[in-house]
């Protein structure tokens, strides 16, 4: 019985080890930079704070979505923040003399190394990263969250894959869940709610990540965007998702058909030249709830994602600002909608980076109370249930199959009793 007992132990540990099987680190929005508005409304820079180093030094990371690579500014790079001080760091080792140009777009050059890093207070030894000493975006560091193209090769500067290799994660994937305005959790791994095949959720959906560009990136291809149940028939049809992005852009075609079918002539179009955008700004007596909801219906989904005036419409200073901008490109050849804040806010993302599949939660966000909870049940029934069936196993071998023993019954009939003499 002893046996019995440790096996259920072992079991309860690989469920609770397969199901808790993932890292969460906060985030929140970068106040590095002060922007004008409403320019500090169309940027939405994400941080996490890390501490790395020996002994740790606490530098905050912006989240890229265009960027794949894992890169910490050295401290020659004269920035008006903290950065990284690798001289004061015993566990830093250079892996290679040679400069790295570690994004294709800005060609910002760096050395490879290999440093500690310590998350929630565990440490993750031989993390491999760039130590940026020409940047173009001044930056005390950046984690990139884009899909590694094969040609890249490029997994060993990955944050998010070196955390599955070195926490032993289950899976490839991460997740950004908002939590309130400006702060949330980026999760990585196994999600809480395991969103494999067996375990699916009724509310939670996959779609393939599209390409955009000739880069492969996380986009959600549209079957129909509609607008007070009227079709949007421009040709575009894909959505690119941007964590950077604080509002959604839209193509420049579609500007005159909101402004024909929803404010008219009762807001104001200003161009913005530092994003190249047309934002809608309203009156703080506009009538917001005119606004009919607009819709994005995916290929491979059957079912459709809805944005309300209430996601839309952000309330500053004596006027709205309605939350989708319109891109000035006119001659642009690929015309895609940015998806931005008010889309992830809205519609809880998973992104599995083994797959290239992008998992949406329809009902929105869910907090980790609930998702704790629910996670909690499911072991505690699996591990009930197994013990049910031990249990009965048990019964069965040692009980039903036990031989019977035989009673007789004594009496004066079959018992002959001779006293001694």
């Amino acid at each position: 019985m002893i046996k019995i007992y440790y096996f259920l132990i072992l079991i309860f540990i690989y469920f609770n080890t397969s199901f808790e099987s993932y890292i969460v680190i906060p985030f929140k929005k970068s106040t590095k930079e002060n922007k004008p508005y409403p320019e500090n409304l169309l940027q939405n820079d994400l941080e996490v704070t890390l501490q790395i180093g020996t002994p740790p030094q606490s530098i905050n990371i912006n989240l890229r979505s265009k960027m794949y690579t894992f890169f910490i500014a050295s401290s020659e790079v004269n920035l008006p923040y903290k950065v990284f001080n690798e001289k004061e760091s015993s566990s830093l080792v250079k892996i290679s003399k040679r400069e790295y140009n570690f994004t294709n777009m800005d060609y910002s050059k760096g050395l490879k190394i290999s440093e500690t890093i310590y998350i929630n207070g565990k440490e993750y030894n031989n993390f491999s990263l760039i130590l940026g000493t020409a940047l173009v975006y001044k930056e005390s560091g950046a984690l990139g969250l884009r899909l590694i193209n094969s040609n890249e090769n490029s997994n060993d500067l990955s944050f998010i894959y070196q955390m599955k290799k070195l926490a032993n994660l289950d899976s490839y994937s991460f997740s950004l869940k908002y939590k309130s305005d400006e702060e949330g959790e980026l999760i990585i791994g196994a999600y809480p709610h395991s969103y494999d095949n067996k375990f699916k959720e009724k509310n939670f959906f996959y779609s393939k990540a599209g390409s955009h560009k000739n880069s492969v990136n996380w986009v959600l291809n549209f079957d129909v965007i509609r607008y007070n149940n009227k079709s949007l028939n421009y040709g575009t049809k894909k959505g690119l998702i941007n964590i950077e992005y604080g509002l959604i852009q839209a193509p420049y075609k579609y500007k005159n058909f909101f402004k024909n079918n929803f404010y008219g002539g009762k807001c104001q179009e200003k161009f913005n030249p530092q994003r190249n955008v047309t934002i809608i700004h309203c009156k703080s007596n506009f009538d917001i709830t005119s606004f009919k909801d607009i819709s994005f219906e995916l290929k491979d989904i059957d079912t459709i994602f809805v944005l309300t005036y209430k996601d839309l419409f952000i309330k500053y200073n004596n006027e709205y600002i309605f939350g989708i901008v319109f891109d000035e490109d006119v001659d642009s050849k690929d015309p895609t909608w940015i998806l931005g804040k008010p889309f992830m806010k809205k519609y809880e993302l998973v992104y599995d980076l083994d797959r290239k599949i992008i998992g949406l939660y329809k009902e929105g966000k869910i907090n980790s109370e609930e998702k704790n909870g629910v996670n909690a049940f499911l072991i505690i029934l699996i591990v009930i249930l197994i013990i049910v069936v031990i249990g009965l196993i048990y019964f069965i071998i040692y009980y039903l199959r036990k031989p019977k023993r035989r009673v007789y019954e004594l009496n004066d009939e079959n018992f002959d009793y001779e006293p001694s003499k």
